[in-house]
């Protein structure tokens, strides 16, 4: 492997790890995969966890030559840097506003995801009294935009787009009452043409 090489290493599932590799295909910038599913974690809890010399082992981890960093929101700013993509981030004031998007929708997705591990009225409960407040204060801050501020797209865009993407794969019936203002949101983001063309691509890891 070249020491300038990116390997990005996490589930094969547009989850957590996602907004990252958003952030390199929005740049085109070079980057691959180690992609794990539950075929194949005892690669990573077995081998790659232990050999792979991290710091503090966890998915998802970024290695470039001798230069190996985890946690997700640290390889998003490391990934912002190197691509030279620091207008996601915004300017002033609105940097904190959109960061409040990010962080909030980060969680949102690990959300949605332990939401579908669970069962019968535990599952109920969890979709009624945890998601559905949570999305309908995203929904009330896009309105009836496309992007959530300036009209421009923003980091805050690409992790709303992570988490709605999730709870509308895997909660549709629910994600109905929020389809009018979610919908065309998702499809500005999906049109948008190096999302689309990676979306087209085996590069994007689908949600079984």
């Amino acid at each position: 492997m070249s020491s300038n090489t990116i390997t990005l290493g996490y589930w094969a599932l547009p989850l957590r790890g996602q907004p990252i590799r958003y952030i390199f295909e929005l740049a085109k910038f070079p980057y691959q995969q180690t992609l794990y599913t539950s075929a194949t974690a005892s690669n990573w809890f077995g081998k790659d966890k232990q050999e792979l010399g991290l710091d503090f082992p966890n998915l998802p981890y970024l290695i470039k030559g001798d230069f190996k960093i985890t946690e997700s929101q640290n390889i998003v700013n490391y990934a912002i840097d190197i691509t030279k993509q620091q207008h996601l981030l915004g300017t002033g004031q609105k940097t904190f506003k959109i960061d409040n998007i990010r962080f909030f929708c980060d969680e949102l997705t690990s959300k949605v995801f332990l939401a579908t591990r669970k069962s019968g009225e535990e599952k109920t409960t969890e979709i009624n009294n945890v998601l559905i407040p949570k999305f309908k204060y995203l929904h009330k801050q896009l309105g009836n935009n496309v992007y959530f501020f300036d009209n421009k797209l923003s980091l805050a865009d690409i992790f709303a787009y992570t988490a709605i993407n999730v709870f509308k794969l895997k909660f549709n019936e629910e994600y109905q009452q929020f389809s009018s203002t979610f919908d065309p949101f998702m499809k500005n983001f999906e049109e948008i043409p190096l999302i689309k063309e990676y979306h087209n691509s085996d590069r994007y890891p689908k949600m079984p």
